[in-house]
């Protein structure tokens, strides 16, 4: 990576003062923004080697990553629209950014699953949070970027706050060039852990008949009942030997990672959630399971399995019309393949079908909006929706916090790109939290929905420990 040379900190610091007298004038922060030539590098290196307590990356399956250190401004939302409200604040980023030659704002982020609070375990992951970085490293179609953000009070002194950027950045060099001449140099773990799962499997099983007897009552279509796993070590788990497992073991998925303070949350997923560029919006269907073959033969008979099932292709189609649905109320085309295909993962493949729409030409919906209306989908919460969420609120008895949730990147622009937030796994102290869902229609077997759970299980529990 390429030294930041003395013209563009001499830039930043102008920039910072035009931010100053702004401040000054509204009372409130304002920020500068400086897109900086730094040359070749690799944001998975860079978030690796940070020790910095507010760190996060998102790499999409094209191999576009990001990299974000530090947190110059903290957005967050609670309540039934915290994604709505959120999406009006992020867009008025871009109305007070001192300069118009300044890159257009990229936060980072996520939410969780229910727009309610959760429980200790999920501490430093409220409802809704999408900072501005210190520091962003993009890497996009050969092309790398960094920028530099720096956030400026009323009465700061705009030298002084850029002084310490380089500093800053002087220790995150330091950092990423002594990790470029080595492996991680975190001790290895014990290789004992221990696993415990948050019910006996006689439970969920009964929790899926009570869910089958509802739907043949007429109360739902569909309901996703999750569940989890606890791993315990001495030592913990290190997030980056984790995320580096993902990125090797999952290389068709987003692959994400954000720490809060002494806990961090890592997955890998298959499942966009949105993305929007423009007019443009993309999001996907993907529902209907089964597991991978062990010889390439028996691969291909899970596969036709999967297709030709009748409760497989009913579990999916509810997922491809309700999302065609919530776009269709801000879109003026909504497009997506009469039938599903197969996406094959490491250890499962799915039913997949991926929906295309166009925005109504003087449309102001940003990503936010987008996903406040896809979210939660009938992929991992149900349908149809409010009934799906209040019968997962009586009888599911688990803090999904996160998981199930949605992480990313947006713009002030309102372009952006959020994945839902599946295979994951917590970390904090000497534990790692591990989350798995089935979806349940007419037609599930409890046993194979316990089955189904055990694999997604199993695909995080690799990531953690050698086995």
């Amino acid at each position: 990576m390429k030294p930041i040379d003395s013209g563009a900190l001499r830039e930043l610091e102008s920039r910072a003062r035009e931010a100053l007298r702004a401040a000054n004038a509204s009372g409130t922060p304002r920020f500068a923004s400086l897109e900086a030539d730094a040359g070749a590098f690799d944001p998975f290196e860079v978030v690796s080697a940070s020790e910095e307590t507010e760190r996060f990356f998102f790499e999409d399956p094209g191999g576009g990553s990001i990299a974000a250190i530090g947190a110059e401004l903290t957005l967050d939302g609670a309540g039934p629209r915290r994604l709505e409200v959120l999406s009006r604040r992020v867009s008025a980023l871009g109305e007070s950014g001192p300069m118009s030659s300044a890159p257009v704002p990229l936060l980072v982020g996520g939410f969780s699953f229910a727009a309610s609070q959760s429980g200790p375990l999920w501490r430093g992951f409220p409802q809704a949070r999408f900072v501005l970085p210190s520091f962003l490293f993009e890497r996009r179609g050969g092309r790398s970027a960094l920028v530099w953000n720096v956030a400026i009070s009323p009465g700061d002194d705009p030298k002084a706050r850029v002084q310490r950027m380089v500093r800053e950045f002087d220790v995150l060099e330091r950092a990423i060039a002594i990790r470029s001449h080595g492996v991680h140099a975190a001790a290895d773990a014990p290789a004992e852990f221990s696993a415990r799962a948050d019910r006996p499997h006689s439970v969920y099983r009964l929790a899926v008949r009570r869910a089958l007897e509802d739907l043949r009552a007429g109360a739902l279509e569909k309901v996703v009942l999750a569940r989890s796993c606890t791993l315990s070590r001495p030592g913990g788990f290190d997030p980056v030997r984790a995320l580096a497992a993902l990125r090797t073991s999952h290389p068709a998925c987003y692959r994400f990672a954000r720490t809060s303070g002494e806990a961090s949350f890592v997955g890998a997923t298959p499942e966009r959630l949105v993305r929007k560029e423009g007019l443009r919006v993309e999001t996907q269907a993907l529902a209907g399971s089964a597991p991978r073959g062990k010889t390439p033969a028996d691969d291909e008979r899970l596969g036709a399995a999967l297709r030709e099932s009748k409760k497989e292709q009913q579990e999916h189609a509810i997922v491809v019309r309700a999302l065609r649905a919530a776009l269709a109320a801000s879109c003026e085309s909504v497009s997506a393949p009469e039938a599903p295909a197969l996406l094959r993962l490491d250890s499962i493949q799915h039913l997949h079908t991926p929906i295309e729409a166009r925005l109504l030409a003087q449309s102001a919906e940003t990503v936010l909006d987008l996903a406040a209306r896809l979210h939660p989908s009938p992929a991992i919460a149900g349908f149809p929706r409010e009934a799906a969420v209040s019968w997962l609120r009586r009888h599911e008895e688990l803090d999904r916090g996160w998981y199930a949730g949605a992480v990313g990147w947006l713009r002030s622009d309102g372009d952006g790109e959020l994945a839902v937030a599946l295979r994951t796994a917590l970390l904090r102290g000497d534990e790692a939290v591990l989350h798995a869902g089935a979806g349940i229609v007419e037609g599930s077997i409890p046993e194979a929905e316990l089955a189904e759970t055990r694999i997604k299980l199993r695909a995080g529990l690799a990531a953690l420990v050698e086995i």
